[in-house]
């Protein structure tokens, strides 16, 4: 579902020139009789999606749904398709950690991810995304998402890399950059897909 839809989000970047900036569990749709051929995951509502040519550096609002804004979003840079793939990693761990309930958990960090001024919470993800911190989201992985960590891991080492000593969470907007990324995020589900059907 998560691959499907990020490949979605690949062809509305790369072919249509327009970015979603609205990643969240509720503008994802799963298609359940579908050819194997076929996705399963769809990405719908483009109400905040912007053509790129629109894009500037000009008044910078924050565009998308609380829990699952990027970092660099919510400090007011201008989005890219790094922050919604960004999104989207934060769908992934939402989802997992709720199993698919509204709320994540009590004792969650992610209940955190709703509260505050935007600088707050932009500090708070920060520090969540950091290498020590990252690792406590993932230990709320219950039992039966524990084959996940190793994923959720990749996409974090994908999406966060250390430079200088801290988690660096710029853009690189050439397009190799961008291929790049989106190449690896994708090779990551490819990978998980396949060591889950082996099992």
């Amino acid at each position: 579902m998560f691959r499907d839809t990020i490949k979605c989000h690949k062809s509305l970047y790369s072919d249509a020139k327009i970015l979603h900036q609205d990643i969240s569990p509720g503008n994802i749709i799963i298609l359940d009789d579908q050819d194997e051929e076929k996705p399963r995951g769809v990405l719908i509502d483009l109400d905040s999606a912007i053509e790129l040519a629109e894009l500037s550096e000009g008044e910078l609002g924050i565009t998308g749904t609380r829990p699952f804004i990027a970092i660099g979003v919510l400090k007011r840079e201008c989005h890219t398709c790094r922050h919604d793939l960004e999104s989207f990693m934060y769908v992934f761990l939402w989802t997992v950690i709720t199993n698919h309930t509204e709320d994540p958990p009590e004792t969650s960090k992610l209940r955190q991810w709703s509260n505050g001024e935007w600088d707050e919470l932009a500090a708070r993800k920060l520090l969540d995304m950091g290498q020590d911190s990252f690792q406590s989201i993932l230990d709320e992985f219950t039992v039966e998402f524990e084959s996940l960590k190793s994923l959720a891991e990749r996409l974090w080492q994908i999406l966060f890399p250390i430079r200088d000593g801290v988690v660096w969470t710029g853009t690189d907007g050439s397009h190799e950059a961008v291929d790049r990324l989106y190449d690896g995020i994708i090779r990551a589900f490819d990978e998980a897909i396949a060591s889950e059907g082996e099992r």
